[in-house]
């Protein structure tokens, strides 16, 4: 298992550790420096280390499994030459597909870096526990984040929270995200309020634990962690909903987001989403699915600020978003994580799913707070699909829509999920929902067998 084979205790960190011609001579190679010279100054590189490894998984292209949920769903569709996004877009994965085999690595770069910082930290009583706590919280959550990614996807996956070089079979999804779970409890534990959404925080832990309920099914848990967000002060609606997605990409609603810089020129979704006519350019690979241009609502402020129409005659015309729009070119615009407005949203589900009532005033106050300040009308009565709806026109293209559709019933056929009944209208079954793990990682570790149904 490749994953595992981090060998670095010092993961993109550069340290400058002699300064005399002798000393320099003397250097113990980086790649083999031992865990128990890293001091305080040397650990909060180890922490950049892994936020740059959730950028890139360092895996060309890891950036695009940000887009794979709305493909798999129906946000996105595919339209040009790279076979491996048709598959996704058909729901046909083969277990070769590189991109797949890409989301299943890149997770576990993160994880293994935060590994290798977690082990340092817990074991070294030289660094003051005021540098010691902040790094804790933000490596424990980002090494659940790695681990939400990979069980939204591939469902079981090995749970690896240790340096060992070895082969370990798959994890159940429940054990994983029990993992999830106790990794973010233990982020809550020590870390640091939030300050910038750069950073993990105390807040975005409970962001993505209310998230994390809110798929479980454990309603009460995921109300109270999105309110406990909601009531921090810290965060609040915006009545420019564009403004959170344009330059200086700074918005009251982030809770936590990826930032790339010109430099890094790491994000290349505008490269992919965007017409070449837009600003920036784009290869109009990943078009807008004509069902959710038909999903807003007059005067939904979303729809303006989420995409464009491109007319023809122009080549490749048709609808694309705006939502990674830098207009340099330089991929030079943020991953959207966590926003308040999905914990408005967790909310008034949780809510609605506790109560059952329609009229609830609870969840009437959640989703209208987002719907007032997106330019619509209150509503007078919700169910649980005008949640849904809601959820898949503020959060398009921010990697949630196939979680949600996996997650709920389907409304003609409670039965089944909509997920399901999108992929059987496709000719493709329930196996379908999960990703197939990537043949690449079976043939490293043979114990990751049996595959996913269907695979």
């Amino acid at each position: 298992m490749n994953y595992k084979f981090l060998t670095s205790i010092l993961l993109g960190a550069t340290l400058t550790l002699a300064s005399s011609c002798e000393e320099k001579l003397n250097v113990e190679p980086v790649a083999q420096l031992s865990p128990e010279v890293v001091g305080a100054e040397d650990a909060p590189k180890l922490l950049r280390g892994i936020y740059d490894a959730l950028q890139n998984g360092n895996t060309s292209f890891y950036y695009l499994s940000y887009a794979t949920e709305d493909l798999s769903a129906d946000n996105l569709r595919y339209r040009a030459t790279f076979f491996q996004h048709g598959e996704v877009n058909d729901n046909t994965i083969l277990t070769n597909n590189v991109l797949v085999s890409r989301y299943f690595n890149g997770p576990y770069v993160v994880i293994q870096r935060a590994n290798d910082l977690l082990e340092i930290l817990n074991n070294n009583t030289s660094i003051p526990d005021n540098v010691k706590q902040p790094l804790l919280g933000q490596a424990y959550f980002l090494r659940a984040y790695g681990y939400y990614r990979l069980v939204t996807l591939f469902g079981g996956v090995p749970i690896v929270n240790d340096r060992d070089i070895t082969k370990v079979p798959r994890n159940s999804q429940d054990e994983v995200y029990a993992q999830i779970i106790s990794d973010l409890e233990a982020s809550l534990a020590n870390g640091a309020e939030f300050t910038n959404s750069k950073f993990a925080s105390i807040q975005a832990a409970k962001a993505l634990l209310a998230r994390v309920y809110l798929i479980r099914g454990e309603w009460a848990l995921a109300k109270q962690y999105a309110d406990e967000v909601i009531n921090s002060g810290e965060f609040a609606l915006t009545s420019d909903y564009a403004s959170m997605f344009t330059a200086p990409y700074e918005s009251s609603e982030h809770i936590f987001k990826l930032n790339y810089t010109a430099t890094e020129a790491e994000n290349s979704l505008d490269y992919f989403l965007q017409h070449p006519t837009m600003p920036g350019s784009g290869r109009a690979e990943l078009p807008v699915d004509p069902s959710l241009v038909e999903a807003y609502e007059e005067g939904d402020e979303r729809k303006a600020a989420s995409i464009v129409e491109i007319p023809a005659p122009t080549a490749a015309s048709g609808f694309y978003t705006k939502k990674f729009q830098d207009p340099t070119g330089n991929g030079a615009v943020p991953m959207y994580i966590l926003r308040i407005a999905e914990m408005y949203l967790i909310s008034a589900e949780a809510q609605f799913q506790i109560s059952g009532n329609t009229a609830d005033p609870v969840v009437l106050e959640r989703i209208n707070a987002v719907r007032t300040n997106r330019g619509l009308g209150a509503l007078t009565s919700v169910d649980l699909y005008d949640i849904i709806q809601e959820r898949r026109v503020e959060l398009a293209f921010e990697g949630t829509r196939w979680t949600d559709m996996k997650r709920t019933p389907s409304e003609t056929n409670p039965q089944k999920s909509l997920a399901t009944v999108f992929l059987e209208a496709k000719g493709r079954t329930a196996n379908d929902q999960l990703y197939p793990i990537p043949q690449s990682a079976i043939d490293r570790n043979e114990l990751l067998l049996p595959n996913n149904p269907g695979y």
